[in-house]
């Protein structure tokens, strides 16, 4: 005979790994957490491959990088806005800056999409800081809602030459 200690181990693993088993059947394809991914690339698409300091006025390419996990097709809208160090970014209200670029797209569930960006920032400064938000399109309200991924970009803009 086996001691009932042993026995309930031996069941409890059973049981454990049923459910592991059983776990993809019964959730089947429903994302559990979903998400959206937005990234900044460099010029070179690379992360962390920024430029540091700009002339005004003259384009700088980077790369948007965003990504779809939400279980669904989904419409997004990438707005890029410039500020200062005195205005922080929030992730349940919109940045305040001045609007630069806007980039819209439709991506189906699991799918990614990375664009090429040109912009040219026109007011010199220090640490003037580049936003970049993620708005989803919602049905409900008929229009986009800041969903609060966003990422920036730090950068020092001189006088043209």
């Amino acid at each position: 005979m086996i001691d009932e200690r042993i026995q309930a181990a031996l069941i409890a693993v059973l049981l454990g790994y049923a459910a592991l088993t059983a776990a993809p059947i019964v959730l089947g394809e429903r994302v559990v957490e979903p998400f959206s991914e937005l990234g900044l690339l460099g010029p070179n698409m690379k992360l962390g491959d920024y430029p540091r300091e700009v002339e005004a006025g003259e384009p700088m390419d980077l790369y948007l990088y965003l990504g779809n996990h939400e279980g669904g097709v989904q419409y997004y809208r990438v707005e890029a806005k410039v500020g200062s160090r005195e205005i922080n970014v929030s992730d349940t209200e919109p940045y305040p800056g001045r609007l630069i670029y806007s980039y819209e797209r439709v991506l189906l569930d699991g799918a990614n999409h990375t664009a090429p960006v040109s912009l040219a920032l026109e007011e010199p400064g220090v640490n003037r800081r580049l936003v970049f938000e993620m708005h989803m399109y919602d049905e409900e309200s008929g229009g986009f809602v800041y969903d609060g991924n966003w990422v920036q970009l730090w950068l020092n803009v001189t006088e043209p030459a």
